[in-house]
């Protein structure tokens, strides 16, 4: 996204859409990327409809990224799609390459502030993550989880919609 990234108020976020539109594997819908995100490897991200994603947000695509419909990501999130491997001591870490390893987004998730989605985890339809969770481990549909490492507290399906 590059300079785009700094265009502020809604010019930018117009500008941020119309070029994801060529930036990213798929992209079904219109995004709506607030200003000071960092996104690399979009050529390997696919994204539904009804996207979101606060500022200051890190996404790295380079394992490949899916994100269903009606997805929300709060500000300072990193999702990074990529592992550097640790084992052995013969050869420096900052010389190994990366491992890519899928992240899959299901529908109606919502990714609390400051949230680190690690490497080939799924989060189910319906998913919520608490604020700074670590996520390192798939989840389940309509799980609250928090933590670190984040951890399944609640359902959503147990939880009566409040009246505005």
């Amino acid at each position: 996204m590059g300079f785009l990234s700094l265009a502020p108020t809604l010019l930018g976020v117009l500008l941020r859409g119309f070029f994801s539109k060529i930036l990213f594997k798929e992209l079904r819908g219109f995004p709506w990327i607030q200003p000071r995100c960092t996104i690399v490897h979009s050529e390997r991200i696919r994204i539904g409809t009804h996207f979101a994603v606060n500022s200051g947000t890190y996404i790295n695509g380079v394992g490949g990224i899916d994100f269903g419909n009606f997805v929300l990501i709060g500000s300072n999130v990193t999702i990074s799609s990529g592992e550097h491997p640790i084992a052995g001591s013969e050869t420096p870490i900052f010389s190994r390459v990366s491992i890519p390893k899928k992240i899959v987004i299901g529908d109606d998730v919502w990714i609390g502030a400051g949230v680190v989605i690690m490497p080939g985890v799924t989060l189910a339809k319906g998913t919520v993550i608490g604020a700074n969770a670590v996520v390192t481990k798939d989840t389940e549909e309509y799980a609250i989880c928090a933590g670190v490492p984040a951890r399944k507290i609640g359902d959503r399906r147990d939880k009566p919609l409040s009246p505005a």
